[in-house]
């Protein structure tokens, strides 16, 4: 429990790093790495679902496909753009159009950089059991040279979101979203399918007339959706005065990675089942924006807020129970409207996972909404260690009511350690 705890503070840090590329391009507040990761888990899964591909491989795949850059940074844009200067006119314009290599010069920097990245997956992974450590290190190795059909289709998936993102920061025009987005993206993109998904992108945002296909344009709207969570700060962080707090889309990295680390661990649980239910545990924020349990009035001054979230409130059974139905039935109302356009069985099976998880109605469902409240209880944790001032008691106090898993108290007995100040 000790290293898994310490594996997640470090991969916890991908919260917190801007993609390289972004930052180069000037893009104000722009999304991380982990937000990143979290759409491209997505896409992997909803697209994968039409292939008929391995499932539960694919979230896998894409879930750890850049944790390296925990420790090696995000390099790739880094490699190719080394020593420009986006101020510099001509360097701008050398951004907007991509950098052009040699083949051989492309190779040699990619070697590079996949020794880079290997010793630091070697370095995060020593924090874990040597199962678990060896299972993530021949995913993302797979990932890296496409291996498997699953693992060409996650290295697809990843630059089809890349180039996605890139629309929705620069738009579609050449002179402010360049043009290397879509040449990166074609150099390796071949699965008939994900062509036509790239066609299906030129049909909306380029004006093009490509062949129609009603399910690839519902899942691009699905995805665009899905992507408003990276800009979705927490709500509880909010309230507490946290500057550049983590979004609901690095909160559901978070426990769809603690979902990997610990549903191992409960061998009666249905793993696929527990991932699939983290990504899409808290997808309804799209609709009815990011809520907080159990606290109902809250004053309006930072200094009066911060003593309330001192401990948690004491309600009535009968209070939380019609706080919990206030907030179910607008949540499900949101996730039959996201989901309405996907197919009928992912649409149904979506649904029913949120359903289990809200409800705890399953043995899945309820370690999820454990997990949930720790991985909370982490971040409340780690902001701590920067600010001593911030307080986690209502955190502890939310965690002891609803935890009774033992390894969920072990984790929590774990962070007690580590981590709370005396």
């Amino acid at each position: 429990m000790k290293n898994s705890l310490n594996f997640l503070i470090e991969a916890n840090k991908l919260k917190e790093i801007p993609r390289t590329g972004w930052v180069l391009m000037k893009v104000k507040n722009p999304e991380t790495i982990a937000e990143h990761i979290f759409r491209v888990v997505i896409s992997a899964w909803v697209l994968g679902y039409l292939k008929k591909f391995n499932e539960k491989k694919l979230v896998k795949l894409a879930l750890i496909h850049d944790i390296v850059e925990t420790y090696a940074g995000d390099k790739t844009p880094f490699l190719y753009w080394e020593g420009l200067d986006r101020k510099k006119t001509e360097d701008e314009e050398v951004l907007l159009r991509g950098v052009r290599l040699s083949k051989e010069e492309k190779e040699r920097r990619g070697e590079i950089k996949f020794q880079n990245e290997k010793n630091s997956l070697l370095k995060l992974t020593s924090f874990l059991n040597p199962s678990l450590g060896n299972e993530i290190f021949l995913l993302w190795f797979d990932y890296e040279k496409r291996i498997s059909r699953e693992g060409k289709f996650t290295k697809q998936i990843d630059r089809i979101e890349t180039l996605i993102q890139s629309i929705e920061y620069f738009g579609s025009k050449k002179i402010t979203g360049g043009t290397s987005w879509w040449e990166g993206t074609e150099e390796i993109v071949e699965d008939p399918m994900l062509l036509d998904f790239l066609h299906i992108i030129q049909n909306k945002f380029y004006g093009k007339n490509f062949p129609k296909n009603k399910e690839l344009e519902n899942i691009l709207d699905f995805l665009l959706e899905i992507g408003k969570l990276k800009r979705m700060p927490r709500m509880y962080w909010i309230l507490r005065g946290i500057k550049n707090p983590e979004t609901v889309a690095g909160h559901i990295f978070t426990l769809t990675l603690m979902a990997l680390i610990f549903g191992r661990e409960k061998k009666q649980l249905n793993q696929e089942k527990l991932l699939k239910m983290a990504l899409c545990h808290e997808i309804t924020a799209i609709c009815t924006g990011d809520t907080i349990p159990y606290y109902l009035d809250l004053p309006k001054s930072q200094k009066e807020r911060n003593e309330v979230f001192k401990k948690l409130p004491r309600l009535l059974k009968e209070q939380k129970a019609k706080k919990f139905f206030i907030d179910y039935k607008a949540e499900k109302i949101a996730i039959k409207k996201i989901t309405s356009k996907l197919d009928s069985s992912l649409r149904n099976e979506i649904i029913k996972l949120w359903e289990e998880y809200r409800t705890k109605s399953s043995p899945e469902g309820s370690f999820l909404s454990q997990l949930n409240v720790l991985a909370a209880l982490l971040q409340g944790l780690l902001y701590q260690k920067k600010d001593k001032n911030f307080s986690v008691g209502a955190l502890w106090e939310w965690a002891f009511e609803v935890c009774d898993d033992p390894l969920c108290i072990q984790l929590m007995d774990e962070m007690k350690r580590k981590l709370h100040r005396k």
